[in-house]
């Protein structure tokens, strides 16, 4: 049977997120004919016959992997059994909108463009934290909410010093906290671990203020005010490359108030969740399966812009993302992956001489933080950089070879 699209999904140990990413799917308003292929990364939590027992009447396909491919050789995977026209890179730690594939579809058909990215915002809704102090004051890094332990996220706070267990706050210090559990009241308790020399310390919090002192303050809220002042936070509107060539997510963080709401060119799209033709992915080579995970969607928006095709950004096209679901932030694992796969995809894609100085800046960097940076993370970055440099030859041959038929042609 043809599809006019195939959504692929890569899992690795995600059972958690499958009932929100599966019942959004459901939920989908269109008449286009579209298929769902799960491939499973040889997870040990049984996500797969936790779809085959929950999912089994829906149009799925469930590819079980015996070893974990990583996101560019699974969603390979995932394609070679694609029948769709169309085929959409879905991550397992997402929840999509009702009128998301239909906003896909319609744009990627109407701008006849190489890509088109959604909408990514995170998961929850948030709640604004603010500090007002003359002075600087500590507070615990973990919060209590109605009995459940919260621990702050950095990438959550803005102008302050955060530290493994308390942050040092300022008097523009602010930080949000996800609404994870739904409840009549909110009870919420905030530590201060310094002594306030600053009587007027105070933390705000839905237009409420209360007196930091030291110890225990509580902040107590009903379930309406927290629904009257919740946030929605962007994590991808398009991505983009810095002077260092780090990609990054454009609008991450930002408070949405609906200032990204027009479709428009970018550079790179999120491989989180974004349309492109079959025809167009395998002709470019798919994504390059030495990147295990990151930096393969950018490498893929390079080659496909190769092609004189642009990318765009359709801001109806609303998914909601838990983000490094299946990974942690600046784990050793995490840092590995990003510093390798960032030096290769330079190597790929710009000329030796901007590799040479990026991949230099990076072995310096390796030897100055030598006494700054966690042992493990020292550990990760060395063998990122003993892994680029064993790749060095395969990648300048290929170059070579690409630059031969590009003249013989």
């Amino acid at each position: 049977m043809n599809y006019d699209i195939s959504i692929v999904i890569v899992n690795y140990n995600g059972e958690k997120y499958l009932d929100a990413l599966f019942n959004s799917l459901i939920n989908i308003e269109t008449k286009l004919k579209y298929e769902i292929i799960f491939v499973d990364n040889n997870s040990s939590d049984c996500s797969a016959s936790y779809i085959e027992q929950n999912y089994r009447n829906k149009k799925i396909k469930i590819i079980k992997s015996e070893e974990n491919l990583g996101f560019s050789r699974g969603n390979n995977l995932g394609v070679s059994y694609a029948e769709g026209e169309f085929i959409i890179f879905l991550n397992n730690d997402t929840r999509v909108s009702s009128k998301w594939l239909d906003a896909l579809y319609k744009n990627i058909r109407k701008f006849n463009v190489g890509i088109v990215t959604s909408k990514l915002v995170f998961f929850y809704e948030f709640i604004k934290i603010s500090i007002k102090t003359n002075d600087k004051i500590i507070i615990n890094s973990t919060i209590e909410i109605n009995q459940h332990s919260y621990k702050l996220d950095p990438k959550f706070c803005k102008n302050l010093l955060y530290q493994e267990d308390s942050i040092m706050c300022f008097g523009h210090t602010y930080f949000y906290i996800p609404i994870l559990h739904s409840a009549e009241q909110y009870s919420m308790q905030f530590t201060v671990l310094s002594d306030t020399k600053d009587k007027e310390s105070y933390l705000t919090i839905c237009d409420q203020s209360i007196a930091l002192s030291t110890g225990r303050n509580i902040i107590k809220l009903n379930n309406s005010i927290i629904q009257e002042n919740t946030i929605t936070l962007i994590q991808n509107v398009g991505s983009a490359l810095n002077h260092n060539f780090e990609s990054y997510d454009i609008g991450f963080c930002e408070e949405d108030h609906g200032q990204y709401e027009s479709t428009r060119s970018v550079y790179c799209a999120c491989g989180a969740a974004m349309i492109i033709s079959k025809k167009d992915f395998i002709s470019v080579g798919q994504f390059d399966e030495n990147f295990f995970m990151y930096y393969e969607d950018i490498d893929l928006c390079c080659r496909i812009r190769n092609l004189g095709k642009k990318i765009i950004y359709c801001h109806e096209a609303l998914v909601h993302h838990i983000h490094s679901g299946s990974s942690k932030e600046w784990s050793p694992f995490f840092t590995y992956h990003v510093f390798r796969n960032k030096h290769l995809f330079i190597l790929k894609n710009f000329e030796i001489s901007i590799f040479l100085k990026q991949f230099c800046r990076f072995s310096l960097g390796i030897i100055y933080n030598l006494p700054r940076e966690n042992k493990q993370v020292i550990v990760a970055k060395f063998k990122a950089f003993c892994s680029v440099t064993i790749n060095i030859p395969k990648y300048v041959f290929r170059k070579l070879i690409e630059s031969v038929l590009t003249t013989t042609d």
